[in-house]
């Protein structure tokens, strides 16, 4: 994969994030925080989410 492309890629999904677009889950933790995230790359990181 060319690595301009992948650079390309996380820049777009840093961007859908800072925009709360496409967001899709919200994950909980102490005191109520809470953090809007895109499903997808939770699943991408974690085996935990892909299910």
């Amino acid at each position: 994969m060319d690595p301009f492309h992948a650079c390309s890629i996380l820049q777009q999904l840093k961007t859908m994030y800072d925009e709360g677009q496409l967001t899709d889950i919200v994950v909980e933790v102490d005191h109520g925080k809470t953090f809007s995230c895109h499903r997808n790359v939770l699943a991408a990181i974690s085996p935990y989410f892909r299910y």
